[in-house]
C-alpha cells in the first residue's frame, strides 16, 4: 500500500504502507486480474492531523495502506498496513502520542498470511517534544527521545530481488520523527527524513512513511510514497 503522510509540529513519521509478498499466487489462463496501486498520504501543514496511504490491490491480495504520523498535539499515530508514529507535543516527562497500530498481518486469508507491517513509535518518551518514528515492513518506529529532542527512527522495511531477479531493493520503510529545535529521525528504506523544520518525503513506488515535521517554519510533513505491485511471471 501507500505509505502514510504525516503532520507538522513534532509530529510522527508515516507508516509504511503494508507489504505482501506471495510466492506462487494462483491466476486463471486468460483471466483479468484486478489491479490497484495505492498513492502515498500527502504531507500536511500547520498544526493538523495526518494523512493515511492508500490501499494496493492485486486480485484477492488487499496491501493496506500505512497509518499518518499524528500532527495533532499529544496525539496516537494513524493505524494502517504499518502504524504512523505518535506525536511529540506535549508537557515534559511524560509519554504522549501513542504508537499507531499495524493491521496487514491481521487482515483475512492470504491478504494477512503473507502480509507484514509493524507499530509506531509512541512520541515524547522523556523530556522535550520528539515525534516517534513510523514502522516498517521489516520493525516497528522507535519512540520519541525526549531527552535529547531527537526524533524516531522510522522502522526497516523488507529486502526483495523481484524487480530484476538479482539487485536487492528495500521496500515499506518507516518515516523519522520529527523534533523540537534538535534532530529528526532518520527515515529508514525509502522513508522521509523526519526534521526540526520540513520533514522530507519519502520516495515513491516503495510504499514508505513520510518524515515528520518539526516546529520550525516552515514545517509541514512530509508526504508518504506511492506504493507498487511487482507481479514475476
Amino acid at each position: 500500500g501507500g505509505g502514510g503522510g504525516t503532520g507538522s509540529v513534532h509530529s510522527g513519521g508515516g507508516g509504511a504502507g503494508g507489504l505482501i509478498y506471495r510466492p506462487g499466487f494462483t491466476v486463471s489462463p486468460g483471466a483479468t486480474v484486478t489491479v490497484t496501486v495505492g498513492n502515498g498520504g500527502g504531507g500536511v501543514t500547520g498544526a493538523g492531523g495526518h494523512e493515511d496511504g492508500q490501499d494496493s490491490v492485486f486480485g484477492t491480495l488487499t496491501a493496506k495502506g500505512g497509518g499518518g504520523g499524528a500532527g495533532n498535539s499529544s496525539a496516537a499515530g494513524g493505524q494502517g498496513g504499518s502504524g504512523g508514529g505518535g506525536n511529540g507535543h506535549g508537557t515534559s516527562g511524560p509519554a504522549n502520542g501513542a504508537a499507531g497500530q499495524a493491521i496487514q498481518p491481521n487482515q483475512s486469508g492470504e491478504s494477512g498470511n503473507y502480509g507484514f507491517g509493524n507499530v509506531g513509535g509512541t512520541g515524547n518518551v522523556g523530556g522535550a517534544h520528539a515525534g516517534a518514528g513510523g514502522g516498517g515492513a521489516g520493525s516497528q518506529g522507535s519512540d520519541g527521545n525526549g531527552g535529547s529532542a531527537t526524533g524516531g527512527q522510522g522502522g526497516n522495511g523488507r529486502a526483495y530481488t523481484i524487480a530484476d531477479g538479482t539487485t536487492s531493493v528495500y521496500y515499506g520503510g518507516g518515516g523519522g520523527g520529527g523534533s523540537n529545535g534538535g534532530t529528526g529521525g532518520q527515515g529508514q528504506n525509502g522513508g522521509g527524513q523526519g526534521a526540526a523544520s520540513a520533514g522530507g518525503n519519502a520516495q515513491n513506488n516503495t510504499g514508505s512513511g513520510g518524515g515528520g515535521g518539526g516546529n520550525a517554519n516552515p514545517r509541514p510533513g512530509g508526504a508518504g510514497g506511492k506504493g507498487i505491485v511487482i507481479v514475476k511471471y
